[in-house]
């Protein structure tokens, strides 16, 4: 069983000893025992360093990226040695040009690759993506938005990654032009999994490529949301084109009248 699935045991004074740390911007979710910020870690530590006997096992929630794991651990095994296990690391983030990000911070998938006839990713969200520091709702789950932006980013990123273009060309470009998405559980900052299909829906043509996307979000082998996207993979020249030609168009109509 995974430890997600156990029943997790007790300190003698009912402090868990399994933990799952994530960002601040999910505080509310440490309403649950098992979950802490780093911040409420480090005190808890300090009012009760833990037993060697009984070591204090910590994994990385969402919230918490490579570098913040990174030096929290650092910090604790060199306090506290063997009195504390870290388990696991936080997705690696993909390249934020590859899913058309300006900031780093807002890359909302890791360790993605392509199986077969399936592409993949971890949900990967760090403290400061702008999808939480701008949400103001007190919630205990990770945002429904920010669940259709993940899963816009992986069809993105599959788009490139599956439809090499001729050599000297630069990568295929993903454009929706329509999506509808289901929510069916709650999804917290624990480790999620994003897959997702490509179906052909008309024969390519030589700069766009016709698909339908649909992409399940997954958590705790459930499933959890369901989005669905029509897209075209187009080469990027001509979706420029395209968009230059309705700007223009658009620029004439809304010109005064003389």
């Amino acid at each position: 069983m995974t430890m997600d699935q156990t029943t997790t045991p007790e300190t003698d004074d009912d402090e868990p000893l399994h933990q799952w740390v994530v960002g601040e911007s999910f505080q509310h979710a440490s309403v649950q025992p098992d979950f802490t910020t780093a911040a409420q870690l480090r005190d808890r530590l300090r009012r009760r360093p833990p037993d060697q006997d009984s070591p204090l096992r910590i994994r990385p929630g969402l919230g918490v990226d490579d570098t913040e794991w990174s030096d929290l651990t650092s910090e604790l095994l060199k306090a506290y040695g063997a009195a504390v296990l870290p388990e696991g690391r936080p997705p690696n983030a993909v390249p934020r040009h590859s899913v058309l990000k300006h900031s780093r911070d807002n890359v909302l998938i890791g360790d993605a690759h392509v199986e077969g006839d399936t592409f993949q990713a971890q949900l990967a969200v760090v403290n400061d993506t702008e999808m939480l520091r701008d949400h103001t709702a007190d919630q205990q789950h990770v945002p429904g938005m920010l669940l259709i932006e993940a899963s816009i980013q992986l069809v993105t990123w599959a788009v490139s990654e599956i439809w090499r273009p001729p050599a000297g060309h630069p990568p295929y470009y993903a454009v929706m032009h329509a999506s509808a998405f289901e929510f069916s559980r709650f999804v917290f900052p624990l480790p999620t999994l994003l897959t997702g299909t490509f179906t052909r829906t008309r024969p390519a043509e030589d700069d766009k490529i016709p698909l339908s996307a649909e992409v399940r979000v997954h958590q705790a082998g459930q499933d959890c949301s369901r989005v669905r996207i029509d897209l075209h993979a187009f080469r990027p020249a001509l979706v420029f084109a395209i968009e230059d030609g309705q700007a223009r168009r658009t620029l004439l109509r809304a010109a005064p009248a003389a």
